[in-house]
């Protein structure tokens, strides 16, 4: 399968995908939900019995083995027409509920950043692919634009998802293009640079 990012419209959710990408983090990872809605992955938590199952997201070298050492990020979502995202507010909740998303979750394998229910700055490495559906998931109506993050979409391959089941094993996901336009948070080069020596 192929992706492509959008590192324009969705530069911290993207970039975060992109580092744990980079870093081999979902090589070996099952997919963790399936339900004919979306294809789900990323939480560590599911991953494995022995794994402490508070941590559920993406934890950095250095940072405390637990939840508070989870690296997470905002909600970033973009309505159609301005110059720059929202970031930790639904369109809802800054009042733009029903607005036109710059990136709509509009395409089978519409990629989307999972996170809590009610927490909307709780995204970290959990993502899932939609599997559209124009009845249930219209475009400018349906419940994920500006509610949770698409970073991008699914170029090749998509149809590939259809047959995807819980269980299943991504062998590896790799970075082919783009990496060099990655812009890390200051701090974490430093800790990006250790590992690539290690």
């Amino acid at each position: 399968m192929s992706l492509v990012l959008d590192g324009y419209n969705a530069p911290i959710t993207a970039g975060n995908f992109v580092d744990l990408v980079q870093k081999g983090f979902y090589n070996g990872y099952h997919i963790q939900r399936s339900d004919g809605f979306v294809v789900q992955t990323g939480d560590p938590a599911a991953e494995d019995e022995k794994r402490n199952q508070e941590i559920h997201g993406y934890v950095p070298p250095g940072a405390p083995q637990s939840a508070k050492g989870v690296r997470k990020i905002p909600l970033e979502v973009f309505v159609k027409g301005d110059k720059n995202p929202i970031y930790g507010s639904t369109f809802d909740d800054d009042g733009r509920g029903g607005y036109a998303s710059t990136l709509p979750f509009n395409a089978y394998g519409a990629l989307g950043m999972a996170r809590e229910e009610y927490d909307s700055d709780s995204a970290s490495s959990q993502w899932f692919w939609l599997l559209f559906d124009s009845d249930l998931t219209p475009a400018g109506k349906n419940l994920l634009d500006g509610r949770y993050t698409c970073f991008g979409y699914t170029t090749k391959g998509a149809r590939l998802l259809s047959d995807v089941k819980e269980g299943d094993v991504i062998v590896s996901a790799k970075v082919v293009s783009g990496y060099e336009n990655l812009v890390l948070p200051k701090g974490q080069e430093v800790a990006a640079d250790a590992e690539e020596g290690a």
